[in-house]
Formats: C-alpha cells, sequence, structure tokens
C-alpha cells in the first residue's frame, strides 16, 4: 500500500471508531485515490458507515472483515485499538 493510502486508511478507521461517518467516508476516498488496490479496505469502511448510519455502531462481523482486509500489522493493530 502506498504510504500516504496507509495513513488515510488509518483516519479512516480512527473515524469509525469515533462513529464519524463524514469523516471515515471522506479519508476512505483520499486513501483510494492514492491507491486503487485498497479496494477490500474501502468496503469494508463503507459498510461499517452503513451499519453505523442505521444502528449506530459498527458489528463485530464488519471490524472483523475489515481486520481481514488490511495488509499489514500497523493497520491490524489500528483496527483492534479501535473497536468499539
Amino acid at each position: 500500500m502506498e504510504p500516504r493510502a496507509k495513513v488515510f486508511a488509518e483516519e479512516a478507521i480512527r473515524a469509525l471508531g469515533r462513529l464519524d461517518v463524514g469523516a471515515a467516508r471522506t479519508w476512505i476516498a483520499q486513501a483510494f485515490d492514492v491507491d486503487q488496490k485498497i479496494g477490500a479496505i474501502a468496503d469494508a469502511v463503507y459498510l461499517a458507515c452503513a451499519e453505523i448510519e442505521e444502528a449506530a455502531a459498527v458489528s463485530t462481523a464488519t471490524w472483523n472483515t475489515l481486520a481481514d482486509a488490511v495488509d499489514s500489522p500497523d493497520l491490524v493493530a489500528v483496527v483492534e485499538s479501535t473497536r468499539s
């Protein structure tokens, strides 16, 4: 993953933890613009955003999907530390 995309993806994941849908979508869109190979991560972030809008929370299954989609131990650590 491109370094800038990784930073943007980290911010998107942290925004999910704050239940900040707008920020999560903005950050992941920026990450995808930099590196289109992160499609699986983007899909998981958008799924989490939809869950937040519907239920005000991200399900365990979606957090697990996001953790599986990320491609580095650093990003897995961000997911694990951000889970709500």
